[in-house]
């Protein structure tokens, strides 16, 4: 096994897995032992094998990831394979006690998210979603103002991410299959939702409005709004989807008015890299703290892997467990049952 300072990841599923390597190249102390995907002729590209590529990188490669989990010198297992794949690789790990990262969105319905989530709790095996948005400086800085930082406890959230118009490019996703992404609101939203969750704590209820504008999947939205309640008394209404235009970039924002202040987080491409806020008292112009984001978009998960090293390094807990993934999936589903019934849901049933 590797040293305190030198972690050895696998990684399985390499389509996003290779966002997930770019993003480790530039981070100090650890590195790719080893890969799995069973579509080699699709990865990493045309001109190279996935087993070219690991070779360069002095890495295994494998076309099974439980065959990899099982047998490779590895330290951690990065998962980036969608939802309904996870279950053995989660249990493999589990069995090892390897601590797994695994990508959002946490499941592909409650049922499912429980069944990842009763692994790991009876294992009490190290594990991290990787939730990126929360991980960003300005969240982080937002956070240290809210509660008993300067501008007090959060109220009102006004939040959206709204992705390109994904239907109609890609209606085979795996995003569109019920049983495996669950609609784009799981598959996305879900940055949001996870967000104000960290922000304002356990959500109890949602009424959602929205419908299926493209025609991908007839019974799962591609543009919502959704009322939230939480049990803080705090509220949120959340902009989501895919009926956003590639040219803007997927412009984010979250403006938070609370007890004491106001403040608000932008950005693009998925990225927060702003914000400015100020209290009621203040005179003059709001405070303004700018963090230049990663140079490319596919870094987006770095400061979520560079946590996840560390409590590879440390044994520490991060934040973004499975209950937090637990929380997101619960609202993504929540949203479709909403918006078909034209209901609010209740969370706590």
């Amino acid at each position: 096994m590797a040293s305190k300072s030198g972690i050895r990841l696998g990684i399985v599923g390499m389509r996003l897995g290779l966002w997930h390597a770019g993003a480790i190249a530039e981070i100090d102390g650890v590195s790719i032992a080893a890969v799995a995907d069973n579509h080699q002729g699709k990865l990493p590209g045309p001109d190279i094998s996935l087993t070219e590529w690991a070779k360069s990188l002095d890495a295994d490669a494998y076309t099974d990831g439980v065959e990899m989990i099982n047998n490779a010198d590895i330290d951690a297992v990065d998962l980036c394979v969608s939802p309904k794949w996870r279950l053995p690789l989660v249990e493999a790990a589990a069995a090892r006690g390897l601590p797994v990262l695994l990508e959002k969105p946490w499941g592909t319905n409650m049922a499912h998210g429980r069944a990842l989530a009763d692994v790991i709790h009876r294992s009490k095996l190290l594990h991290m979603v990787e939730f990126p948005l929360r991980y960003f400086p300005p969240i982080i800085a937002l956070k240290a103002l809210l509660d008993d930082g300067p501008i007090g406890r959060p109220l009102v959230v006004n939040a959206e991410i709204v992705m390109g118009a994904a239907p109609a490019k890609m209606p085979a996703h795996w995003m569109w299959d019920p049983d495996n992404g669950n609609g784009v609101v799981n598959e996305n939203t879900c940055h949001v939702f996870d967000t104000i969750s960290y922000l304002l704590g356990a959500p109890v209820s949602l009424h959602a409005f929205g419908a299926n504008f493209h025609g991908a999947s007839a019974s799962l939205p591609d543009g919502i709004v959704a009322n939230i309640r939480f049990e803080s008394g705090a509220v949120a209404s959340v902009t989501g989807g895919a009926l956003g235009a590639d040219a803007l970039r997927t412009p984010t924002w979250l403006d938070v008015y609370a007890e004491t202040g106001q403040a608000l987080v932008t950005g693009i491409d998925h990225m927060y890299d702003t914000l400015t806020w100020g209290r009621f008292d203040d005179k003059g112009e709001p405070t303004r703290q700018h963090w230049p984001n990663p140079p490319l978009r596919t870094l987006i998960v770095r400061y979520a892997i560079e946590t996840f090293v560390n409590a590879v390094r440390t044994g520490a807990q991060p934040e973004s467990d499975a209950d937090a993934g637990l929380k997101a999936l619960a609202l993504a589903m929540a949203v479709n049952e909403s918006v078909a019934s034209g209901e609010p849901v209740d969370l706590r049933r």
